[in-house]
């Protein structure tokens, strides 16, 4: 096989799987005589998301990215020592690249197994056939039920010692305490009491959302007995009337908080899954880790600006304020959506739908509107879901709690895939400091 080199052009999408990244690329034959290893180790080394791999014009084999060749150790694997090859065991940050097949980003937004989130959305999808989509990779033809979560012995009053705490402590911390309380009461190893990863995954998914009943002014953490959508649950716990049309944004907004790719917390819940952990640990790891402005912390900062703003003028007097001193303003840009969020578009279109509005949310709209009118700022989804839980009247906390909970679903996914993945995501570290 002839030796190629050729550079690549910039990607004209994102979510096309030869335009991750630019580079060189070289063929199979300079692969393995540049790393001394055998083709079956190049396969095991792409299989491990070690190398990528993009296939050649014509059709004829694959290419290999040089930069990653040259971090495994292009003068010879079998030769490196130990510190370069955990180097490579995950390189983070900079170009370095996990591969994944559960979500795909693109200017539509996210693609979940190839499935855009919005057409889900726009087709009344629910969010457990996103979750059944997400986590074994196929959309179901029939509306799925999930059975009623079942704790074990003691949970009522690891519950009860939650709802204490509940009014000091923001909705990502009341959502972990929740969830270790559910798994605690199911004894040491919680995934196998339950009997099956995917099982686990849904009771998990149920704690969660009967978690947002923490909010609410009288702070409860009860399970339901009967089975419910997770959608009715949390219109139940967070004094939502649960008409067709509340039911349905609510499903929406589960679905495009689902995944956004290899977000922090995401990455957080891979390691833990690498390590070892159970499901529920992966989840509450992935929480920890989710405080960024683009996420819950970004949630909180939109939804107090929007509630602390009487008027809209008031609003943008607030905006124009941060943006003279040069301040982060919530709620608005994301890196991967330069052209505006396509998640809070459509969201916040459903958010218009909803009749009867109270004026909370009529003043919440009006805010973000002349935002982008006047400030041309672009609203993102926590900015979204705080506005819409402005149009529903929720408690304060919810849009985190939303997102949270529409997160699980993609942590999950990523935690199962990080099991099949076989490799343990382990960074090194080069010391830079005194000898």
């Amino acid at each position: 096989m002839p030796r190629t080199s050729r550079k690549i052009a910039p990607p004209a999408a994102r979510d096309e799987a030869p335009s991750q990244a630019a580079g060189t690329l070289v063929d199979a034959r300079t692969a393995i005589e540049r790393l001394g290893i055998k083709m079956q180790t190049l396969y095991a080394y792409v299989s491990r998301g070690w190398i990528r791999a993009v296939p050649a014009v014509g059709g004829k084999g694959n290419l290999y990215y040089v930069e990653d060749l040259e971090a495994l150790g292009a003068r010879g694997r079998g030769r490196s020592t130990a510190g370069a090859s955990g180097e490579r065991m995950i390189r983070w940050g900079g170009n370095a690249v996990m591969q994944t097949s559960i979500t795909a980003i693109g200017p539509d937004g996210p693609r979940y197994r190839g499935k855009p989130a919005a057409d889900l959305v726009r087709s009344h999808r629910s969010f457990e056939e996103c979750t059944e989509l997400l986590w074994n990779g196929v959309l179901p033809d029939a509306a799925v039920v999930w059975q009623p979560a079942r704790p074990g012995a003691g949970f009522q009053a690891l519950a009860e010692g939650i709802t204490q705490v509940a009014s000091r402590n923001h909705s990502r911390r009341l959502l972990s305490v929740a969830v270790e309380a559910y798994a605690a009461s199911l004894g040491r190893n919680p995934e196998l009491t339950l009997g099956a990863p995917t099982l686990a995954a849904r009771q998990l998914t149920q704690a969660m959302a009967a978690a947002t009943g923490l909010l609410a002014a009288r702070p409860t953490y009860v399970l339901n007995d009967a089975p419910q959508s997770i959608a009715a649950v949390l219109a139940d716990k967070l004094d939502i009337r649960p008409t067709s049309s509340h039911l349905r944004i609510l499903d929406a907004a589960l679905i495009l908080s689902a995944d956004n790719e290899l977000a922090p917390a995401t990455f957080a819940a891979r390691i833990a899954a690498s390590a070892g952990a159970d499901l529920f640990s992966c989840v509450t790891t992935a929480l920890g880790a989710f405080e960024g402005m683009l996420t819950g912390l970004g949630c909180e900062q939109a939804e107090a600006a929007l509630a602390q703003s009487r008027t809209a003028d008031a609003y943008l007097d607030h905006l124009k304020g941060m943006l003279a001193r040069k301040s982060p303003v919530p709620g608005y840009g994301h890196p991967l959506y330069p052209d505006g969020d396509p998640r809070a578009t459509l969201l916040l279109e459903l958010a218009r739908e909803i009749n009867p509005m109270p004026m909370r949310g009529k003043i919440a709209l009006k805010c973000v509107e002349r935002a982008h009118e006047e400030l041309g700022l672009k609203a993102n989804l926590p900015m979204a879901l705080a506005v819409l839980c402005a149009v529903l009247a929720a408690p304060a906390g919810t849009p985190g709690a939303l997102m949270s909970v529409g997160r699980a679903a993609g942590w999950v996914a990523h935690a199962l895939e990080q099991r099949l993945a076989g490799f343990l995501v382990r960074p090194r570290a080069r010391y830079i400091g005194p000898s």
